[in-house]
């Protein structure tokens, strides 16, 4: 296993959405009904990645290895419904400084600021399933420090690359009600144009209500991404693992 750059792999460590639905049952088609839901995503990454004309690195990345690196991470998965529309809007940034492991003398040390917004609209057809479809933004910022000792060699080894790209998706998402509280609720959707060779995403949660406007969120979530910015930058990259979180109706 080649952990050197775990840095660009630890880029990901809450993107993703949690699913809720509607949550508020004497909701009438005129109203508006807003969900708000901060998430986890206790992610592990698996797959490949390259930064110039730098050797592709391995990418081998457990949750507590992108925990232990990890400076800031905010996500909020947000919705707006009214009738059969749902309007989705899911930022999220992540901030990460890490040390790479490296045969020789050098220690890298890379700095990581990622962007990831999903934004889609979703139109009901039947009271359980929705057809959706809408645009992914994607923008990784890295910053890497050789780590050579100095002398005998110079003081500046930095390097780095800032990439964005945006794929245009289509999918399906089902909620269905199974008793006490509880709803099962499922997401799938892929790119058909943008950037990307490759990218989707399959979610599937259980999600409790706990009071008339709160709800707790548990799901999986797998999602695979290859894009090929060559000759800057490349990630091909495969990411699963639990989800936690909460809804908030108003």
């Amino acid at each position: 296993m080649v952990r050197s750059l775990t840095l660009v792999a630890l880029l990901l460590v809450t993107c993703g959405s949690v699913q809720a639905g509607v949550l508020r049952d004497d909701k009438r088609d005129t109203d508006w009904e807003i969900l708000f839901s901060p998430y986890l995503w206790g992610s592990s990454l698996k797959g490949e990645s390259q930064v110039g004309v730098l050797p592709p690195l391995e990418i081998d990345a457990s949750f507590s290895d992108i925990v232990s690196n990890l400076n800031i991470a905010l996500a909020l998965h947000t919705e707006f419904h009214r009738g059969k529309f749902a309007f989705v809007v899911d930022p999220m940034f992540v901030s990460l400084e890490a040390e790479a492991d490296a045969n020789g003398p050098a220690t890298p040390i890379a700095d990581i600021e990622m962007w990831l917004v999903d934004a889609w609209v979703a139109y009901k057809i039947t009271p359980e399933w929705e057809l959706l479809g809408g645009a992914r933004f994607q923008q990784q910022d890295i910053s890497v420090q050789a780590g050579l000792p100095s002398p005998p060699f110079p003081e500046d080894q930095s390097f780095g690359v800032k990439e964005d790209w945006m794929d245009w998706f289509v999918g399906a998402r089902f909620n269905y009600g199974i008793g006490d509280g509880w709803r099962i609720i499922g997401h799938g959707d892929i790119a058909l144009a943008g950037d990307s060779e490759t990218n989707y995403q399959l979610s599937l949660f259980f999600n409790r209500k706990i009071r008339k406007t709160m709800m707790l969120n548990l799901g999986y979530k797998f999602m695979e991404s290859d894009y090929d910015g060559f000759p800057s930058y490349r990630w091909d990259v495969r990411q699963q693992g639990p989800v936690v979180g909460y809804t908030w109706s108003f």
